[in-house]
């Protein structure tokens, strides 16, 4: 295939050849039929919207999102990677039939957070919603990191709040200067959902879910167990 190629292949073909991979096709069909389709798109596009500027122009060479990767035990839903970072993760509950929604995680400049917060209260204090976990720093994004985990609904709430839509925007420029090892596992069908542009074969779909505990932010489970969600 084009995407395991060198020289003189045109990103045109490249792309050719990524869409008409049949298991990346079966990827994201299996995320469309699933509950949490609409939650993975509104929840990557309110990242995308606010870390990356000109997302089509920059996709897969410097940013790629995954459908139903299979890193860690299987739970994801989907992961953007930058360089070789993962920036944005979305995950489904412990037990995928209980109903629950899903929930992930972002990772952001810590000192832009401090910064808008100002004297007085913390981050965590004024956004006891959400859960900081500093225990596993990526290396790309040197010391000045945290990685923010909660319901999707609440991760769309938070980026839509300047404070963390610059500490997104902020931690990933210096990624996105440059290209991310993740692109073979770019899905073209996903992000066409994400960036809504038509391209024939498309197929939105409609769901709303509930929301209920996941055995992550704020439930009592230990910040080790993220490891092997993540």
């Amino acid at each position: 295939m084009a995407e395991t190629q060198t020289g003189n292949v045109s990103p045109a073909c490249r792309e050719a050849d990524m869409r008409a991979d049949p298991e990346k096709q079966a990827r994201f069909r299996a995320l469309a039929d699933g509950r949490w389709f609409d939650q993975v798109v509104a929840a990557n596009r309110a990242y995308l919207s606010a870390a990356v500027p000109e997302p089509s122009a920059t996709e897969r060479d410097h940013w790629a999102l995954s459908c139903l990767p299979k890193t860690g035990s299987g739970q994801r839903l989907s992961t953007v990677n930058m360089k070789r970072m993962e920036t944005f993760v979305l995950l489904q509950p412990e037990e995928a039939d209980s109903g629950d929604d899903a929930w992930g995680f972002l990772v952001v400049r810590e000192s832009v957070l401090h910064r808008y917060a100002g004297p007085g209260q913390s981050v965590e204090q004024q956004h006891p919603h959400l859960e900081f976990d500093r225990s596993r720093p990526y290396q790309d994004a040197g010391t000045d990191q945290v990685r923010i985990l909660g319901w999707y609904d609440e991760l769309i709430d938070a980026l839509a709040q300047e404070p963390f839509a610059t500490a997104a925007r902020e931690l990933a420029a210096p990624l996105l200067s440059g290209t991310t090892n993740h692109a073979r596992h770019h899905n073209y069908q996903l992000v066409d959902q994400v960036l809504d542009r038509v391209f024939k074969g498309s197929q939105p779909l409609q769901y709303g879910g509930n929301r209920r505990a996941y055995g992550g932010p704020n439930t009592g489970k230990s910040i080790e167990g993220i490891d092997r969600w993540s």
